[in-house]
């Protein structure tokens, strides 16, 4: 395989375009010159942001999510092809399309994370803690109804998951100004946990006290 072979091939791969089946055998020997060629080539993938943990959104006085390019490290890159790979070669992998969807949440590429998400869901739609992660990803996309909806089913199958709870509030407080709402999500929160905080220290009693109508 030449050099602008491997350049096509990431091309397509930091353009989000799924290899198709007939490339598989080239993504493999991709994989194994990722040593010789990587450096070069991950320069337009995507620039680094820190990370958060993974199914909280930011907090409610956070600006709204800006879509950045953020840079991908070798092994990041190497595991999503290989992720790519295993989904192909068996579709019905529940645990392959969940971790594909968490490295793509990882560095910060909604629209596949969606994809991979809704893919495993549709294999096993019992874990309330994908169907968060989905409604994340759909925030970040700004499809903020569809998060919603994910945030819902994550708490129609665990009423105890405090961050889908925390993650409807946002949405609704910063995305779709409905305070009402945020409110009412937050209220369930602390029900649970009467000492829940913002992700800035702030008791979350307090947050919602100040914005009490």
């Amino acid at each position: 395989m030449t050099k602008r072979e491997l350049e096509r091939l990431y091309e397509d791969f930091e353009r989000g375009v799924y290899v198709k089946k007939s490339t598989t055998i080239l993504l493999v020997v991709l994989t194994l010159c990722l040593g010789l060629f990587l450096g070069n080539l991950l320069t337009i993938i995507y620039s680094s942001q820190p990370q958060t943990t993974r199914t909280v959104a930011p907090a409610p006085n956070a600006a709204p999510p800006v879509s950045s390019q953020p840079q991908i490290s070798q092994n990041m890159a190497s595991k999503i092809i290989e992720l790519e790979r295993l989904t192909r070669a068996n579709p019905e992998n529940v645990g392959a399309w969940q971790q594909l969807g968490n490295a793509y949440y990882d560095t910060n590429r909604p629209k596949n994370a969606i994809t991979a998400y809704v893919k495993s869901l549709e294999l096993d739609p019992s874990s309330s803690n994908v169907w968060t992660d989905l409604g994340t990803m759909y925030r970040r996309d700004g499809q903020y109804q569809k998060a919603i909806e994910s945030y819902a089913e994550a708490t129609n199958r665990d009423p105890d998951h405090t961050n889908a709870l925390f993650n409807t509030g946002i949405v609704y407080f910063h995305d779709l100004k409905q305070e009402a709402n945020a409110i009412a999500a937050w209220e369930k929160l602390l029900e649970l946990n009467p000492s829940a905080k913002t992700p800035q220290g702030q008791p979350l009693k307090e947050f919602i006290d100040a914005h009490r109508r």
